[in-house]
């Protein structure tokens, strides 16, 4: 078995939440490794450098594993522990001396770093099901080619938001050159991939987890300059990712009605999600929010998501499902706007009953200057 780590999208994942010890372990040692392997020629990172690198992913994977299971009121010694999760002694040994004397050799840790690798492989990936990030060796066509595929897509989406966000926002249907470059790129990747509906999956999935470490990283303090954005940092970045990939991805769900409706539920999903981290968490919840009040209301979305199958009964329910100052508030929005009538007569005690219970305003009647990632747009 061959382990196969997205680092991206690991990271993603811990930024909405805190993750197994062995996942953020594997993370930790295969970026360690990759560090080494791809150092050529050798002196790019020093001996040093790696021999860090591996000491602070081993000692990470060691003491965490060994703490994470003291469960008697008095604390059982590392080796007892070992023992008992049939670690081999010689980690505790060699985390002693990384932590407490000289650093081991590269040699010696490259060789445990690999060890460590083996049982986590043995005695975790083994017995979880998840194909996004182990697989048999005997796919290892089909890796090569998801692999490909999000290496390919995370290229189009980082080079499109580099080129884009910091520029003042388009007006409303226009589009540039390198904009339509990029449908037409991710068009071509999705068409020829061998991953079928899986690659729209996977486009989804590297578009979101990109904005997910833009809104929790120092990137968003690079907004655009435009005298329209005058709320937060954060509300300000919010209209710049929208800015310039709302015209994207309008004509993305033209010829791939099937993106739309991923694209949908992925956001539903993530807005309804309990983060326990805080910070990145209401950020990308945020912007969430943003897109999915801009594609239900906005004028310029109500034939595309109806075109897609999308149903604003079903998201309003979705949201009272799951109710939170997020979804209450999208809830609102869209029984408010004309065309969701129906959602309306259907919803509108409800919504009401569930803001004041969670005491929260609305957002609905707000211009689209006023909320988060509708800049230049007109909500209903």
């Amino acid at each position: 078995m061959s382990l196969v780590i997205d680092s991206e999208q690991i990271q993603a994942y811990k930024l909405r939440g805190s993750l197994p010890h062995a996942i953020e372990s594997t993370w930790y040692i295969t970026e360690a490794i990759l560090n080494d392997v791809t150092n050529v020629p050798a002196t790019t990172v020093s001996a040093l450098a790696l021999r860090s690198n591996y000491c602070t992913a081993f000692c990470r994977f060691v003491t965490g594993l060994l703490d994470s299971s003291q469960e008697s009121y008095h604390k059982v010694s590392m080796y007892d522990k070992a023992r008992t999760l049939e670690l081999p002694a010689s980690f505790v040994e060699l985390r002693h001396e990384a932590i407490h004397g000289e650093l081991p050799s590269l040699v010696v840790l490259r060789q445990a770093i690999q060890k460590a690798l083996d049982w986590l492989q043995t005695n975790y990936w083994t017995q979880v099901n998840d194909e996004d990030i182990w697989v048999d060796a005997d796919q290892s066509c089909s890796v090569r080619e998801y692999m490909a595929t999000r290496v390919d897509l995370r290229n189009i989406v980082q080079h499109h938001t580099n080129l884009h966000v910091s520029v003042s926002p388009q007006r409303e249907g226009d589009i540039d050159d390198e904009s339509r470059l990029t449908v037409q790129s991710v068009l071509r990747l999705l068409e020829h991939s061998e991953r079928g509906k899986q690659a729209t999956a996977d486009f989804v999935d590297v578009l979101l987890n990109h904005w997910l470490l833009y809104t929790s990283s120092d990137n968003n303090t690079a907004v655009m300059p435009d005298a329209r954005c005058n709320g937060s940092e954060n509300d300000q970045w919010t209209n710049a990712i929208y800015s310039c990939w709302d015209p994207i991805l309008r004509l993305l769900a033209v010829k791939r009605p099937l993106l739309l409706r991923m694209l949908s539920a992925v956001m539903i999903k993530h807005l309804t999600a309990q983060h326990p981290l805080a910070s990145s968490a209401e950020n990308f919840q945020k912007l969430m929010f943003a897109g999915l009040s801009h594609i239900y209301t906005a004028p310029d979305w109500r034939k595309l998501y109806r075109q897609s199958g999308l149903n604003g009964l079903e998201i309003v329910s979705r949201c009272l499902q799951s109710p939170n100052r997020w979804t209450v508030r999208l809830a609102a929005l869209i029984s408010d706007c004309p065309h969701h009538v129906r959602v309306k007569n259907m919803f509108a005690y409800r919504i009401s009953q569930t803001m004041k219970s969670l005491d929260v305003g609305s957002a609905a009647g707000k211009s689209a200057d006023d909320v988060p990632g509708m800049v230049g747009h007109e909500l209903c």
